[in-house]
């Protein structure tokens, strides 16, 4: 069975779910304390991210660790319309064409099609449905007496957990998937243990680091990010 798996975050989705999330919650007026929490506790360690003194692994998986405080108190079905909404109003409106072409086209050849993120499996599963892509990979998110507790109720889907994701996925579902000849798509350094697991990595407008690491493997890369303004 040959896979077909794609990041979403940077990927096929140009925006960044964190950004989505905490804007609308700013919006609504809803968690702030959180929000506020969440964003301020990030931006501190940006400074120690570019001296080197806090690592570029850390410094995002954290930022994906602790999206879960955005939704800290919701009840299933709050966080469900906010999943909704982030999908309609932010998601599909800004897929990127050409990656979802191609994605179809593993579809259309009966290849084992998945999305793959350290976002939170819920909002994977309900773009997922939106997009007619029938097999995710993400985050779980601890949920207690109906209620987000802001805290993770597995790994975090992100960096080698995305590999370890995979594996267990491919175990539980009894997936035999030829490796060799399958495919995955990344746009950042946090995907390189995905790419390196397949034997038709894509680096879909990689940052910095992605860029090179492709460019030294001789991996395909698609697109090129705007430069930083």
């Amino acid at each position: 069975m040959t896979g077909a798996f794609f990041d979403v975050v940077g990927t096929i989705y140009e925006g960044a779910f964190w950004r989505d999330i905490s804007q609308r919650l700013r919006e609504q007026k809803r968690n702030r304390f959180w929000v506020w929490l969440y964003l301020i506790w990030h931006m501190a360690g940006w400074p120690f991210n570019l001296a080197g003194l806090l690592s570029d692994k850390r410094w995002y998986a954290a930022w994906a660790r602790h999206m879960a405080w955005l939704l800290r108190g919701f009840t299933e079905e709050q966080a469900q319309q906010l999943f909704y909404w982030v999908c309609e109003e932010r998601v599909i409106p800004h897929l990127r064409s050409d990656i979802m072409e191609i994605l179809r086209n593993h579809q259309s050849k009966g290849h084992l099609v998945a999305l793959i993120s350290g976002s939170p499996q819920r909002l994977l599963d309900t773009l997922a449905s939106r997009l007619e892509i029938e097999h995710t990979i993400g985050t779980l998110l601890e949920v207690k007496e109906g209620r987000y507790t802001g805290n993770l109720a597995g790994p975090l889907t992100m960096n080698e957990g995305k590999v370890v994701a995979l594996d267990l996925f491919a175990g539980e579902n009894g997936f035999d998937i030829d490796w060799e000849n399958s495919f995955a798509y990344g746009d950042s350094r946090s995907d390189i243990p995905l790419l390196d697991a397949v034997g038709k990595p894509v680096a879909v407008y990689p940052d910095e680091v992605l860029r090179v690491r492709a460019d030294e493997r001789g991996w395909k890369i698609i697109g090129q990010r705007e430069p930083r303004t």
